[in-house]
């Protein structure tokens, strides 16, 4: 038989990485991460998988963050016996990443279950607890890089380190077919834009490669030093009045954030105001930022910068007390992403309608999700059923953009060619994996051999030529993966409309005859 690969995540969308990878003497996953975007997508991180966690061998892992990693605990608790294995530093950051995001659904779910109880509905638990969290940190491996190991019968790897990158890494592999001899298989991880294109091997049978900023150059984006860009924006949102919100992502962003403020107030480059950080594991975080400063490092040393008197660590609920005491100027970095509930959601029911605050979005956006529809244009959103005006500064800057432009991907890939299998473009949208494939085919690879797949699809992969699609079951129908808004958005979109059009009618009467319209064609 020969080796089988299906794209459980990470496909026809930018997150959920998953991979099941299938040969004579077993199967094992690269990645397990959680869905984040429209809603229909996100219920996925609830569904059973298309496959049994104890029939794996092992797990690896790429990078701690929660859309590659996210879903571990969930797999441990479905019955995988394997070990978990990534690079130390991974494992490192996933002591701190797992127990927030575990903090986080555990609040989100309490925050749900009143509203449910509230309105006779049943409640939920979260998707896992801080147990479930602990019990997946004491199964994790730590790994060295560069060093090739046996994580199971006919299986060899190796991670590869990625430069400026601090927890991930590219998944080398040696998968046996039958007959004895072995496939290269290289998973590229995360192509960060901080440091360095990453190193890796070269005469690969099959290469699954990110395509997140697949459409963007970051030359378009004009001369001006993107964390220069950072720092004015913040600057502005301060001078508007502030707070300056900004959703801060994976445990690596936070840190260099963090870095970059702190050592801007330092230089006199910002005013003296609090920089808050909002984590259920905020004292955690900060000892984890200090035992992996950035490379190259700055002029101010990591740990002076975060003992500064400027940090403030609001580990329970005191960051709105911090920024009311401050008056309104303080950065208030929030982790999560923009489509999560509790903490973050409450700051944007706090300061989204103020004029005077700025939300500054610093990362990729999955389409449909909050994050998106605001900087979209909407004036008016729901978070957390809540309806909510857009009246705050909303900017965008990717002056700490996880991932490797157009340019830079295509020059990456090109470098591992030529390749003799496939190239699979992963996690990134339509319009961004059609960019990256039209500049690899201008470039003179075949474009037989450049494939988007879909989510949940699975092939049969040859070193001769393109792999062979196969059937299988689908979760979502590809329209509803890939799609950039879904009936949850149309329905908030809907409220929202109808609201709008309830309040500019002249009178009482105007507005019982709307809703009566609207009930009798509920009833058709």
């Amino acid at each position: 038989m020969p080796i089988r690969l299906t794209f459980h995540g990470g496909a026809s969308t930018v997150s959920g990485s998953c991979c099941l990878v299938e040969h004579d003497q077993g199967r094992f996953l690269v990645e397990c991460g959680l869905f984040e975007g429209t809603r229909t997508l996100r219920a996925l991180n609830h569904r059973d998988p298309l496959f049994s966690p104890g029939s794996l061998d092992f797990v690896l892992l790429a990078s701690a963050r929660p859309d590659r990693a996210g879903l571990a605990p969930v797999l441990l608790r479905g019955g995988l016996r394997g070990p978990i294995m990534a690079l130390e530093s991974t494992t490192d950051f996933l002591g701190f990443v797992l127990p927030d995001l575990a903090a986080r659904l555990e609040a989100e779910a309490a925050e749900r279950n009143a509203r449910a109880r509230r309105r006779g509905l049943p409640e939920t638990r979260p998707l896992f607890s801080r147990a479930d969290a602990a019990r997946c940190l004491e199964r994790l491996e730590a790994c060295d890089a560069g060093r090739w190991f046996e994580p199971g019968p006919g299986v060899r790897a190796r991670f590869w380190a990625a430069p400026g990158e601090l927890a991930a890494s590219a998944i080398e592999l040696l998968v046996e077919e039958a007959g004895g001899s072995a496939q290269r298989l290289l998973f590229a991880g995360e192509l960060g834009t901080l440091g360095p294109r990453p190193p890796g091997p070269e005469g690969l049978d099959q290469l699954v490669v990110e395509c997140t900023a697949g459409s963007r150059e970051r030359s378009e984006t004009g001369g001006e030093d993107p964390r220069r860009t950072l720092v004015r924006e913040v600057g502005e949102g301060l001078a508007a009045g502030g707070p300056v919100l900004i959703p801060a992502f994976a445990g690596e962003r936070i840190r260099d954030l963090l870095l970059l403020l702190l050592e801007t107030i330092e230089r006199g480059e910002l005013p003296e105001l609090p920089v808050v950080l909002d984590t259920p594991l905020a004292a955690a975080a900060i000892r984890l930022f200090g035992r992996h400063p950035p490379e190259p490092p700055g002029s101010f040393e990591p740990a002076r910068l975060l003992a500064s008197r400027h940090l403030v660590l609001a580990e329970t609920d005191e960051a709105t007390s911090v920024v009311a005491r401050a008056e309104g100027r303080a950065i208030l970095l929030a982790a999560g992403g923009l489509d999560e509930a509790g903490r973050l959601g409450r700051h944007l029911r706090e300061h989204l309608w103020r004029p005077q605050a700025t939300l500054l979005v610093v990362g990729h956006q999955p389409a449909g999700g909050l994050g998106q529809v605001i900087l979209s244009g909407e004036r008016r959103v729901r978070v957390d059923g809540e309806e909510v005006a857009v009246r705050a500064r909303i900017r965008r800057t990717d002056a700490l953009a996880a991932h490797a432009d157009r340019r830079a991907l295509r020059d990456w890939i090109l470098e591992r060619g030529p390749v003799a299998g496939s190239i699979f473009l992963v996690r990134g949208e339509e319009t961004a994996a059609a960019a990256l494939r039209a500049e690899l085919a201008a470039a003179g690879v075949d474009p037989l051999r450049i494939l988007l797949p879909q989510l949940d699809q699975r092939f049969a992969l040859r070193r001769d030529g393109p792999a062979e699609p196969l059937p299988g079951p689908r979760r979502l129908e590809p329209r509803f993966a890939s799609a950039v808004a879904d009936w949850h958005n149309a329905y908030a979109r809907l409220l929202l409309d109808i609201a709008d059009e309830i309040r500019q009618l002249p009178d009482d009467r105007s507005r019982l005859e709307l809703l009566g319209r609207l009930r009798r064609t509920l009833r058709a």
